[in-house]
């Protein structure tokens, strides 16, 4: 029987974006686009996200969250698409409170170039300072 496990089990963690989140804007959805990832040579297949965020009060928000976009290319990092709220992604909910946060979710990627936009969707602009998204790539492998 075949047996599929994570390999790079050893996830080597990556800043993403960093200041370019501080303040970003939750009264209008906020967005901020990072720069290209390459992952035509290690093909990877899943990457883990985290967002760190700065204590804000949420308290008086409904349901908030930051969404975490992933623009395609398919030409080698020439064009990419629209970045928009119609591209693949993924919703963290955040709770409702006015302390610090860390939110953890998965995405599947392409075997091309990529990036990740961050959607400010808290209601609440992001604290001034010590705000990180960070990912980390792994591939499940089956051994026959």
């Amino acid at each position: 029987m075949a047996v599929t496990q994570f390999i790079n089990s050893a996830l080597t963690e990556v800043d993403y974006l960093t200041t370019e989140l501080n303040s970003l804007d939750g009264d209008a959805v906020g967005r901020v686009l990072g720069a290209a990832i390459n992952n035509s040579s290690n093909r990877y297949m899943l990457m883990k996200v985290q967002i760190q965020l700065k204590s804000v009060d949420l308290s008086a928000q409904v349901s908030p969250g930051v969404g975490i976009n992933l623009i395609e290319s398919i030409d080698g990092g020439t064009v990419y698409e629209d970045n928009d709220d119609t591209c693949y992604g993924i919703t963290l909910p955040i709770e409702a409170s006015s302390q610090a946060h860390v939110r953890v979710g998965d995405l599947y990627v392409p075997p091309g170039y990529f990036k990740l936009e961050v959607t400010n969707n808290t209601g609440v602009d992001f604290a001034a300072d010590t705000n990180i998204l960070s990912y980390a790539f792994y591939t499940p492998e089956t051994d026959i």
